[in-house]
């Protein structure tokens, strides 16, 4: 059970890493600590991107939201190139019962760091077959961590097809990654102005009026994410 705010690291360290720009590694993010939170966890999301998406979704936000106490922190050094040290990551999630690292795009010492201090690697995979290929740098790096983690053992990964859209391709690309056992495969999200909306105030679309389908689709990923498993 995720409960308990003695330990030294987050009972459970959960990171979205995609070498490649544009997979939305933030708005999973975001919408995965809003799940914990709500899940009355306590909760804290790692900004380790220095364009700071995630520090403004929360300055956004008004006050009375539903999301009021979920922490959000900055986790890059003044050189977002160089890794962040585990002893960082620590300091930052001390106490907290879940921790999600928003990783950057293009950074493989930051997507090192998360990999080898989290318990599960969410990659975040566009429905294009240039984003399917283009995977390999990223499990070059998971991999890395995994050497790194020594006797703690790899961490899991999920494979999650975000902004799916067109049928045909969102089919062609869950089959690939359903063969690409480097991850489990873990579920997707489709393209919905749902989570725009919702991040233009500081929200989730678990606490959004509308989006039906995207606050079904989320809560099944954060199932999956915080057993580990596919479903």
């Amino acid at each position: 059970m995720l409960t308990g705010n003695g330990s030294p690291r987050a009972r459970l360290v959960i990171a979205a890493a995609h070498r490649k720009g544009g997979s939305g590694k933030t708005t999973l993010s975001i919408n995965l600590a809003a799940a914990a939170h709500l899940d009355g966890l306590r909760t804290v999301l790692v900004d380790m991107d220095a364009q700071g998406s995630a520090m403004e979704w929360s300055a956004a936000r008004s006050e009375g939201s539903p999301l009021e106490g979920l922490s959000v922190c900055v986790g890059v050094t003044r050189d977002p190139d160089k890794r962040v040290a585990a002893a960082r990551l620590r300091e930052l999630t001390d106490g907290y019962d879940v921790a999600i690292l928003d990783c950057p795009a293009r950074s493989a010492e930051l997507t090192l760091s998360a990999a080898i201090f989290a318990d599960v690697v969410v990659i975040p995979i566009a429905q294009g077959p240039l984003d399917v290929w283009a995977v390999g740098q990223t499990k070059e790096s998971l991999d890395l961590a995994d050497l790194a983690r020594g006797e703690r053992g790899p961490a899991r990964r999920l494979w999650v097809l975000n902004n799916a859209d067109t049928w045909v391709l969102t089919s062609e690309a869950e089959q690939a990654l359903r063969d690409d056992h480097s991850a489990a495969f873990g579920g997707i999200v489709h393209h919905r102005a749902a989570f725009p909306r919702a991040i233009l105030r500081g929200e989730s679309v678990l606490t959004s009026r509308a989006g039906l389908r995207a606050r079904s689709e989320i809560r099944k990923l954060w199932r999956r994410v915080k057993k580990g498993r596919s479903e």
